[in-house]
């Protein structure tokens, strides 16, 4: 289990929304975060420290590892960058940030991954994680490797991991479709600190979603997190009506991942 009066957190991709909001979540339990991200953070903490580096320097992942107890791993190459990209951080580069932590006895690592894992299965499928994966997109076909690469050195190298399969993350929901897939701020911040000091989560895959009325998957292990969402997409139906925004027709896209499962593929090399 991390302490956070004692144990040192890593978190990567510390300048971006999610960690930045973990930033602001965490710094006031955890006493040590350590900080990296390929772009700069200068808003630092007296207990944060900053390094600024790529997930494909091992040089700089190995000294960043140094003395960490519990890996918080944010960063990634979003959908729309091409095949090579997303290869070299979501994949390659996420092997090294794995293995230079095994190396170093990190002893947790909460991972990044999405609800793209599952979003070739139809809409009116309430999918749980323990339901077999059907990735929507490349994207998601690397965030399902990143799963099992996880479960892998759980079983082999007994390092316990959550991946939170993050949804609509907004300061707000946006659209019809994250009156089901919306996570707030709030909430991904409990969901990062319960997977820190839960006490034994093996390689467990967690749906990351607030409390949202229109949710459309079950069971997503959130019990065995003892995550309770703070917020629930279904109060701000006023801000997405005044915007304009279709929330009582009928559900816009046939599959869990949107416009992910139905867009054209990129041809090969763009």
């Amino acid at each position: 289990m991390i302490d956070p009066a004692t144990s040192r957190v890593l978190i990567t991709g510390a300048a971006g929304a999610i960690g930045s909001a973990l930033r602001e979540g965490l710094r006031g339990r955890y006493h040590h975060l350590r900080l990296t991200d390929i772009n700069p953070v200068t808003d630092l903490a007296n207990n944060e420290e900053f390094t600024q580096a790529d997930v494909s320097d091992r040089k700089a992942l190995e000294t960043l590892m140094q003395g960490v107890d519990a890996l918080v791993h944010m960063t990634g190459a979003p959908a729309e960058h091409d095949l090579e990209t997303l290869f070299r951080v979501n994949n390659r580069g996420l092997y090294d940030v794995l293995e230079t932590a095994r190396l170093a006895g990190v002893q947790r690592i909460v991972y990044a991954s999405s609800n793209h894992a599952f979003g070739c299965y139809p809409i009116d499928v309430p999918v749980s994680p323990a339901m077999p994966a059907r990735p929507d997109s490349m994207y998601g076909v690397f965030k399902v490797l990143g799963e099992a690469m996880l479960q892998y050195y759980y079983d082999r190298h007994a390092i316990g991991s959550v991946s939170l399969r993050i949804g609509t993350y907004r300061p707000l929901p946006i659209d019809q479709r994250s009156l089901a897939t919306w996570l707030s701020p709030r909430d991904i911040v409990q969901l990062v600190d319960l997977s820190l000091r839960h006490s034994d989560p093996g390689a467990l895959v967690v749906n990351g979603y607030s409390g949202n009325t229109r949710i459309k998957t079950q069971d997503p292990n959130w019990a065995t997190l003892d995550y309770v969402p703070l917020d629930n997409a279904e109060e701000h139906i006023p801000m997405l009506r005044a915007m304009g925004v279709d929330i009582d027709g009928p559900w816009e896209y046939r599959e869990h991942g949107g416009s992910f499962a139905v867009q054209p593929e990129k041809p090969p090399g763009v």
